[in-house]
């Protein structure tokens, strides 16, 4: 069957570049973002690499993942509390200690029971999610009033991959909520939360343009992986990709050369060999299509068009490096690396070495 190879010392690797140039001195500014199964990573396979380098803060979609990592960490932020309908899994979170329940709108802070540890988003300027600005005293008073403990102030810099002013227009909409919020918190008797603003490539252009890093923490996440989609503008970092997708081979036919392939024969045969490999678009892979050209990390050709269940690839070889770099296939399907390995299942074994 298919498999996801983690490559434990690339991750080592992208830890010491993010630390080095981000918190050289501040090691536990560092958090990691395992939304989304580690963005397609596998989820405690990440955790258990994260733990090894004592990162103490992770950022998760949902209850299901914070409780599933909650050994791993002494602070868990759940981003998106109520994207699932399991109201046993949200009141087993919501008795643990190390987990934070984030916030979105005024009318989130009402669903929550007294003693319950919040981390409330504001919107700087993406107008994504999060509470306006002039909305601040509001979400205070509610906090207060129904006796919640306020332990984070966030927002998310939309801008970070873009070469323009917006990303410091932001930055400095944050500062000035990190002001008013100061105030509302001496107003209302109410201890100093932490403050965060910058993903990867926004942490890391902050410290590429001298720009001061105030944030408490940095929510650092597709970095971690190995990769950056920001303007060509930017210097680029050493990161590798830590995860490499292999299938294995079904069965092998010896055929003419122009041998047509698949449903519809759209491709034809360069060789007199082509194998079929057990992973297709029912498993997450993208499903290549005619006119597209995408080979695998070796080299040997992915022809179209992809089945649910399996590939056809111009090779012999017993097991198959579908690709060691997912932007080989966001290229080809015009996106992004995030949604490439985000797409992959679950249920696909991960092996760290």
């Amino acid at each position: 069957m298919p498999y996801l190879q983690i490559d434990s010392q690339k991750f080592l690797h992208n830890y010491q570049i993010i630390l080095n140039t981000i918190a050289p001195k501040n090691p536990e500014k560092i958090a990691i973002v395992l939304k989304d199964n580690a963005y397609g990573h596998g989820l405690k396979q990440i955790a258990e690499l994260a733990k090894r380098v004592k990162i103490q803060n992770a950022f998760v979609k949902n209850t299901y993942e914070a409780l599933e990592i909650a050994p791993f960490f002494s602070y868990i932020a759940i981003l998106y509390p109520h994207s699932l309908p399991y109201d046993s899994l949200f009141k087993e979170a919501l008795q643990s200690p190390n987990i934070y329940f984030c916030a979105h709108s005024l009318e989130s802070l009402k669903n929550y029971p007294k003693g319950t540890k919040i981390e409330l988003k504001v919107d700087s300027g993406m107008h994504r999610n999060g509470i306006a600005k002039n909305t601040l005293n509001q979400a205070f008073k509610l906090i207060a009033q129904n006796a919640l403990e306020l332990k984070g102030i966030y927002t998310h810099n939309g801008f970070g991959d873009d070469f323009g002013s917006e990303f410091y227009t932001q930055n400095t909409e944050f500062l000035a909520i990190k002001e008013e919020s100061l105030k509302l918190c001496a107003h209302y008797n109410l201890p100093r939360p932490r403050f965060h603003s910058l993903s990867s490539s926004g942490a890391f252009r902050a410290k590429d343009t001298q720009h001061d890093l105030q944030d408490d923490l940095f929510r650092i996440g597709i970095a971690f992986y190995g990769y950056l989609c920001q303007d060509s503008a930017f210097a680029t970092l050493n990161l590798k990709p830590i995860a490499a997708l292999f299938a294995q081979k079904i069965s092998t036919l010896m055929l003419k050369s122009n041998a047509r392939i698949g449903y519809h024969g759209v491709s034809t045969l360069k060789e007199n060999i082509v194998s079929t490999y057990d992973i297709g678009y029912g498993d997450g892979l993208f499903r290549l299509r005619e006119g597209m050209q995408v080979c695998s990390a070796e080299g040997f050709r992915i022809l179209p068009r992809a089945s649910m269940d399996c590939i056809s690839i111009e090779s012999a070889q017993e097991e198959v490096c579908v690709f060691n770099d997912a932007r080989i296939f966001a290229q080809a399907f015009g996106t992004i690396p995030y949604e490439i390995l985000s797409h992959l299942h679950a249920y696909i074994p991960k092996v760290i070495i």
